[in-house]
């Protein structure tokens, strides 16, 4: 038995709960009555603080307009002579003051006459407790307006004496009422400690000689109020606590021999634990299992949301998408490989188990299980696949790979995809006499040289494989036709040069392409390579070039393109380009009155070709300024030749197109200027036709161009109206003469009646917008007399002429009787 302890000696000890009763409720009256107490001096000091302010404010008010006041009237002695008056006995409120000039010079002196040396302001401590803690005198400067615009400077100062008295006694009698309080509950809560625990000293000795390991002590049961009654469940407890803890001790010794056989397990199999408590959403995470995600054992969230963060971005979904099928108990154990983040940024490979444990409702309420560390295995297996589909030497996919990455993209096609894929098959040529000249070492550079060759000319999307010695393949993705897979193939034909030794002698490889594109009769990758490589030996054995496609039509379909492209060039610089003129007549009496410049190209052996085929090229090309440029400068020469030969009433005037690209030029409108000068002819005899979608973006710089050139005196015409963006809400804006409807309309005319409908209104809006209107393709007489009925000032069409060379167009004017066909 413990040894038996004094009631005195136990009530006093610091330990006991009528000392630390006394000593909390002591601090929390303190606690209390000091944030009352600051609080109070706090809205006091924010009181008084305020008062002061506005007698300050008052103060330098009234100081200023009476400055004011006087300064006006020339009269500042005067206003020191009242001030004076009025500051000579006064010790309270305003004591005195000062005002200079800009310069420093006194002019108004008044009050405490032996203040010589004016202090510094007070008005940095904006609070008015640092005030009182300063002086009792708070000092005041102003900026002031003197006469003639001068600034000056007032300064004042107010007594805060009985402000400062009244904060004081009210402070004193705050902090003895705190203090009174604070006494009173002292002794109130020592008397009810000590009546607390006197009764419960015993049941506090037993309580210690438990603690101490006295497991047989029992606590005497006096009487029958309730400390007996807790005497007796206290000696019951305590005989159940020591035959639970004989039992524990038994266990104990048994759970430590199971934890070391399940540690000797735990280091062997080199994984680390985790165990998820699902009811009260705690996870619990061994030391393997942070050094295996790189983190410092006791660092990670026992939150399990929070390891979604350590997952590859990749495998989030699916991890949580499995631990969510297997909590459902659609699976019987959770495994998964996936990768983690390291603290680096770095990814490593680990593979997580676990499984669950249910209620008899089957529900899920805890889940453990393990993490294993697989990244060399998983590296090894990745390497073992690259190994298998990948070429050993360049390090490109081997003909299976490419197969695969070629079925891909043809299914994708089938599903839909509308674009074509394109096979390439690459031989080089004398590949066999390098390596017989030059040894094996240097074939494998040259292969590895003309494999990393290919790969940085391929698109996104695309493959490069070598699928044999010296030959490679390519897979491209997404060709819109045999011309997009023509270029990119003349890009790996130009293959580049190559040193095998520091001789300086260089080898230039060259080699062979065969193309084959997908079709609807070839559903699988063998046959476009098959088909690839037939056309490789085509290629091999052909004369014209290195590059043979596999199907003859689109092969020459491309060569064509190329042959226009290369030829267009040389027609711009050879003067093979030529200007044609359509008349523009006026529907009323189909007089000529203007005329449309139009380009035309007549191939030497393809024929004449439409502008359908060579002005997008030369869009493409960037060649359309030149054209129009060309154009203009022709228009320019005819117009000044024509005027000297025909009569002076006779329609001299052409419109020339304007293309999107060009009015993207800075200095355009210069441009065409300076052109239309340097031919000498009047600029009133040019104007321009732009398309409706230049207007798509009135804030661009195609708007200025097409002001400056209307400033400059030439008319400018909407080409395509109703065809391309809505312009209604800012065509009245626009520095536009004259509309052209487009020919669709025109067409459709005398079969659909809401059509007729847009066009009369379309006539109507040009001419309330002060605009004509021509109408393009007019081919028939119904067209015309729908169109007269309409209102529609021109028109231009076969019905009137066909497009006319320049010699042709001379005579029509030389003959200006109107002509239909």
């Amino acid at each position: 038995m413990p040894p038996e302890t004094s009631p005195s000696s136990f009530a006093l000890r610091p330990s006991s709960i009528r000392i630390r009763l006394l000593l909390a409720s002591t601090v929390v009256q303190v606690v209390l009555l000091s944030m009352l107490l600051a609080n109070s001096v706090r809205l006091m000091n924010n009181a008084l603080s305020a008062s002061l302010e506005t007698t300050i404010g008052q103060t330098a008010s009234m100081l200023h307009a009476m400055a004011t006041a006087y300064g006006e009237q020339g009269r500042l002695d005067g206003l020191e002579d009242v001030l004076g008056e009025l500051l000579a006995d006064a010790d309270e409120g305003l004591l005195y003051v000062r005002i200079r000039d800009a310069r420093g010079h006194l002019l108004v002196s008044a009050g405490m006459p032996g203040l010589e040396q004016v202090p510094e302001p007070d008005e940095q401590r904006h609070r008015f407790f640092e005030t009182l803690l300063a002086d009792d005198l708070v000092h005041v400067r102003r900026q002031l307006l003197l006469p003639r615009n001068q600034v000056g400077v007032l300064q004042f100062g107010v007594s805060v004496s009985v402000l400062a008295a009244a904060r004081e006694a009210i402070m004193q009698q705050g902090l003895a009422i705190a203090i009174a309080e604070i006494l009173l509950t002292f002794v109130l809560l020592s008397s009810l400690g000590y009546l607390l625990t006197r009764n419960l000293r015993l049941l506090l000795e037993g309580s210690r000689a438990i603690a101490n390991g006295f497991l047989a002590h029992r606590v005497e049961s006096r009487g029958k109020d309730e400390l007996a009654v807790i005497a007796n469940h206290f000696n019951l407890m305590a005989e159940a606590l020591q035959n639970r803890i004989a039992e524990l001790q038994d266990t104990a010794v048994r759970l430590r021999a199971s934890e070391e056989r399940h540690a000797l397990a735990l280091r062997g199999s080199n994984d680390g634990l985790w165990d998820w408590d699902i009811d009260a959403d705690d996870v619990y995470y061994s030391e393997r299992f942070c050094q295996i995600l790189g983190v410092q054992p006791g660092t990670l969230s026992n939150r399990p949301e929070d390891m979604l963060a350590y997952l590859h971005p990749y495998e989030r979904d699916a991890y949580r998408q499995r631990l969510v099928e297997h909590l459902k108990g659609d699976s019987n154990h959770f495994i998964m490989e996936l990768r983690v983040r390291l603290p680096d940024g770095a990814y490593r490979w680990v593979l997580m188990r676990g499984v669950a444990d249910r209620d008899e409702n089957l529900h899920a309420y805890r889940m453990a299980g393990s993490l294993g560390d697989i990244d060399l295995r998983k590296r090894a297996e990745q390497q073992l696949v690259h190994d298998a589909l990948h070429d050993g030497l360049t390090g490109l996919p081997n003909r299976a790979m490419f197969i695969e990455h070629a079925n891909r993209a043809l299914a994708q096609r089938r599903r839909g995809d509308l674009t074509q894929i394109a096979i390439l098959a690459i031989n080089l040529e004398r590949f066999s006499l390098v390596n017989d000249s030059y040894g094996h070492l240097v074939g494998d550079e040259l292969l590895r040289r003309i494999g990393a060759h290919i790969a940085a000319l391929m698109r996104d999307g695309d493959v490069c494989a070598r699928v044999g010695g010296d030959q490679f393949a390519v897979l491209l993705n997404g060709v819109e036709s045999s011309i997009d897979a023509l270029r990119i193939c003349e890009q790996l034909v130009a293959l580049p040069a190559f040193a095998p030794d520091d001789d300086g002698q260089q080898l230039h490889p060259r080699c062979r392409v065969g193309v084959a594109i997908s079709d609807n009769e070839r559903e699988d990758a063998e046959s476009l390579l098959r088909d690839a490589d037939n056309a490789l030996h085509k290629a091999r054995r052909s004369e014209r070039g290195p590059i043979e496609f596999f199907h003859t039509e689109m092969h020459a379909a491309a060569v064509r393109a190329l042959q226009v492209e290369a030829e267009l060039r040389k027609a711009l610089t050879q003067g093979g380009l030529q200007v044609w003129y359509q008349p523009i007549v006026e529907l009323a009496n189909l007089r000529t009155t203007s005329f449309e410049a139009l380009v035309r190209w007549p191939h030497p052996t393809l024929g004449l070709l439409s502008p359908g085929e060579f002005i997008p090229l030369a869009e493409a090309l960037d060649l359309i300024h030149d054209i129009g440029t060309l154009v203009l400068e022709r228009v320019c020469a005819d117009l000044r030749e024509w005027a000297g030969r025909l009569p002076a009433d006779a329609p001299l005037r052409v419109s020339v197109n304007l293309s999107a690209r060009q009015l993207a030029r800075p200095d355009l409108a210069a441009e065409l200027l300076a052109a239309i000068d340097r031919v000498g002819v009047a600029r009133e005899r040019i104007r321009f036709e732009v398309t409706e979608s230049v207007l798509a973006h009135p804030d661009g710089p195609a708007i200025d161009h097409l002001h400056a050139l209307r400033a400059a005196g030439l008319d400018i015409l909407i080409d395509d109206f109703g065809t391309g963006y809505s312009t209604l809400s800012y065509l009245h804006t626009m520095p536009c003469n004259q509309v052209k409807l487009d020919g669709s309309f025109v067409r459709s005319l005398p079969y659909d009646q809401r059509l007729r409908a847009i066009v009369r209104h379309s006539i109507e809006l040009a001419h309330d917008l002060g605009m004509t209107v021509v109408a393009e393709c007019i081919e028939d007489e119904a067209q015309l007399e729908i169109l007269r009925a309409m209102g529609c000032d021109f028109g231009q069409g076969y019905l009137f002429s066909r497009p006319l060379d320049r010699d042709a167009t001379f005579n029509r004017l030389h003959n200006p009787a109107p002509e239909r066909r």
